[in-house]
């Protein structure tokens, strides 16, 4: 998912100034760090195994809450298959409802509720 995100950010127009294998690991806080007019803007890059094909099934996004403590500035979320993303800002997720649900693995977890219009989807199939 993150050399895909790569491909999808630097036809946004997003650069790579410092190669993957040369950025400082930042656990928790981003996945890689691209830049934007001159702007470092830090990336977190998660792969949605509960979705499959191209069309997102659901009304909201749901990101777990453990999130908040994320620095990054862009979230890039891709499907099963990795040849669908979706891109939000960050603070679109931070200010998003907290919901609370039980997941296949966990009882009454946290997640951030994202409405879908604040998600931009991206075809990666052909990349």
């Amino acid at each position: 998912a993150i050399v895909t995100s790569l491909i999808l950010l630097k036809e946004l127009g997003y650069k790579l100034e410092k190669p993957l294998e040369e950025q400082p690991e930042a656990y928790k806080d981003w996945d890689f760090i691209v830049s934007y007019k001159g702007e470092d803007v830090p990336v977190e890059v998660e792969r949605k195994r509960v979705w499959w094909g191209s069309t997102f099934p659901y009304r909201t996004v749901d990101v777990p809450y453990r999130k908040k403590h994320t620095k990054s500035k862009l979230f890039i979320m891709f499907n099963k298959e990795c040849d669908t993303a979706a891109i939000t800002k960050t603070s679109n997720i931070l200010s998003s409802e907290v919901i609370t649900k039980n997941t296949t693995y966990t009882s009454n977890e946290r997640f951030f509720s994202v409405p879908l219009d604040k998600w931009k989807f991206y075809d990666m199939s052909q990349k």
